[in-house]
């Protein structure tokens, strides 16, 4: 019941202007499928204006767990900026309540429903380097750089897919990465890492709450 109320609410909100749509990433992992108390936000792609970005944050509430719909079209580059300020919105708030979270919205076709990524504690960072962030770590993580051509690490090149495979192959071995995206990756792109990597669920890969968006 809760699913349909919200797949209610987003088509509503989807057809209050034609020129505004939003199609919501699709993923097929997360066991995150039913969400109380929550108050919606909305990050547009427009037809008309394929470079603009528009956020809908009329109905967010601090107090409540926040579901964040972003247009799956959208590049790193336009949306993360709009991500940035709606966490630091609700760390700001002067009203807050203790356990409440941030999630994406994603949809699981599989399945024909609804899902959800946390990303509460999410850091993003835009003008930071991500080489310069670990250096002043006392146990410095290993930077993945990822874009449209995949993941470099450790000097060779893997698709997301082939990567995480890997990382299950040799689960007898730890690692803490911090991930550094390319800003022309879409939000879709980002999704789909985000979602392959909560796969991984014996412990040994960390990923760092601090994520780094650079320039290609």
């Amino acid at each position: 019941m809760k699913q349909i109320f919200l797949l209610i609410l987003l088509v509503c909100c989807l057809s209050c202007s034609f020129d505004k749509e939003l199609k919501l990433p699709e993923i097929q992992h997360s066991k995150i499928v039913d969400i109380l108390d929550v108050s919606p936000a909305y990050v547009f792609y427009n037809t008309n204006e394929k470079d603009s970005v528009e956020l809908n944050k009329q109905n967010l509430i601090s107090t409540t767990n926040w579901l964040v719909n972003v247009d799956k079209r959208l590049s790193l580059r336009q949306a993360i900026p709009v991500l940035i300020e709606l966490q630091n919105k609700k760390r700001d708030a002067s009203h807050k309540k203790e356990g409440v979270k941030n999630y994406f919205t994603a949809f699981n076709p599989e399945h024909k429903s609804l899902c959800f990524i946390e990303f509460t504690n999410v850091n993003y960072h835009l003008k930071t380097n991500a080489e310069d962030y670990i250096k002043d770590l006392e146990e410095q993580p290993e930077v993945l750089n990822i874009d449209k051509n995949g993941v470099q690490f450790k000097s060779k090149n893997y698709t997301i897919d082939a990567f995480v495979k890997h990382l299950k192959s040799t689960s007898d071995e730890r690692h803490k990465f911090v991930l550094n995206l390319d800003n022309q990756l879409t939000v879709q792109d980002y999704m789909h890492i985000k979602d392959l990597l909560l796969t991984i669920s014996d412990g040994s890969v960390l990923i760092n709450t601090n994520e780094f968006i650079f320039q290609s």
